[in-house]
Order: C-alpha cells, then structure tokens, then sequence
C-alpha cells in the first residue's frame, strides 16, 4: 500500500483510541451506577453484566492496541470477509434498536411517530441513519477507499455519543437528571467499531469476529430483556 493511501489508516488508528476510551469510560460509569441499584434487576443481572462490561473493557482495549501498532502496515481485508463485516457492523443498529422493539426498522405511521416523546423521535431517526452510514461507509470500504471508511466508522461512532436517550430506566437516571438524555444507547456499537475494525485489519481476526458477532447477539439479547419486561 503506498505512503498516502496509509494515512487514512493512521487517522483511523488514533480516532480508534479516542473511542476505546470513551467506550471504556461510559462502561465503568454505567457499572458504577448500577450496582447501587441491582435490586431493580434480577439478583443475577448486574454482577453478570458488570463483569460483561469488564471483558468488553480488556478486549477492546487489546484489539486497539493491535489497531495502532498494525497502523503503518495494515492491509485492510478486503473480499466476502469485508463484506461480512460491514454487514454486521450496519445490523448492529438494528441488534441495538431492540430495546425500542426493533423501531425504526419496524412500520410506524407518520402520526405514531409524531406522537412519540421529541427525545425518543430523535433517538430513532440518529438509529435509522447510523444504519444508513454504515451500510454507505461499507459500500465505501469495498470500492478501495479503506482508510476513508475506517475513519469515517469511528468519527460515526463519535457522533453516536450525542444524548438521545430518555427511556427512564437505572441506566439513565444520572443522565437524565443532569442532561435530561443518556449518550449510553449506543455504546455497543462503539465496541463493535472496534472489533470491526480489528478484522478488517487482520487484528487478531478470528477473536475480532467473534466479539464483533457478540456483541451483536448480546445487545440484541439485552433490548429483548427489556422489551419482554425480564430484566427491567
């Protein structure tokens, strides 16, 4: 790969520490809130999750730290496996709308939608296009332009980080007492970033593919908890 067409893999490979970090930081805030609050959730639910958390923590930690020293001679994945990955790395938007019961992606007639809370609308319109740019930013990757969809991925998720959530549940109390929206929704998607990426740059590839599958499965299983009235 010559010099130039490196560059957008190095830009990619520091926004991928900025979103370890902001990814780690929301995580240890979020344990930190709901452990005064696990008798809201099944005995089981927050020592498992925290300890989930923990492990999300390490593995992206690991996989960015692969990303920055692969940035000078990364040659992203290109092909079926490519493919793959910005197809989940899209339909991890719709894993994390579950705990909306799959809306957008589900029929709403324009009076429902502007029916709902002003929060929540804007909660799913960021959902619906966050899909809609993955799924650009992979037909991107696939036409060459590697290091522009990477980065691009990661400023995505950057953005994601606005508040847009005020779905009162322990998970967002602090947030929105304070700022009156969670940034937290989106979080998951944050550490898929980074375990999409970590394969795309052959990172410890077939570990990469499965965080990125789990935590797909994982989020999904979450909003269906909340959906079904299980776990909260």
């Amino acid at each position: 790969m010559a010099v130039d067409e490196q560059r957008p893999i190095r830009r990619a490979a520091g926004l991928a520490i900025v979103v370890c970090a902001a990814a780690a930081l929301l995580s240890v805030k979020t344990a930190a809130d709901l452990l005064p609050q696990r008798n809201a959730f099944p005995s089981w639910f927050v020592p498992l999750f925290v300890a989930g958390l923990g492990g999300l923590v390490l593995c992206a930690a690991w996989v960015t730290s692969g990303i920055w020293q692969a940035r000078r001679y990364a040659r992203p994945a290109s092909g079926a496996l490519g493919g793959t990955v910005w197809i989940l790395l899209a339909l991890s938007f719709v894993a994390t709308s579950a705990v909306h019961q799959l809306y957008p992606f589900r029929t709403m007639s324009s009076e429902g939608f502007l029916q709902l809370d002003p929060v929540l609308r804007f909660n799913l319109i960021v959902t619906g296009a966050a899909f809609a740019a993955a799924a650009g930013l992979g037909v991107l990757y696939q036409s060459g332009r590697s290091g522009g969809a990477l980065t691009g991925l990661f400023v995505l998720a950057l953005l994601l980080l606005v508040p847009n959530d005020a779905c009162a549940n322990p998970f967002n109390t602090w947030w929105i007492a304070r700022i009156g929206a969670s940034p937290l929704m989106f979080v998951p998607n944050l550490y898929a970033s980074l375990f999409g990426a970590g394969v795309l740059l052959h990172v410890h590839p077939r570990w990469n593919f499965f965080c990125l599958a789990a935590a797909c499965a994982g989020v999904a299983l979450l909003g269906w908890g909340h959906s079904t009235h299980l776990l909260w």
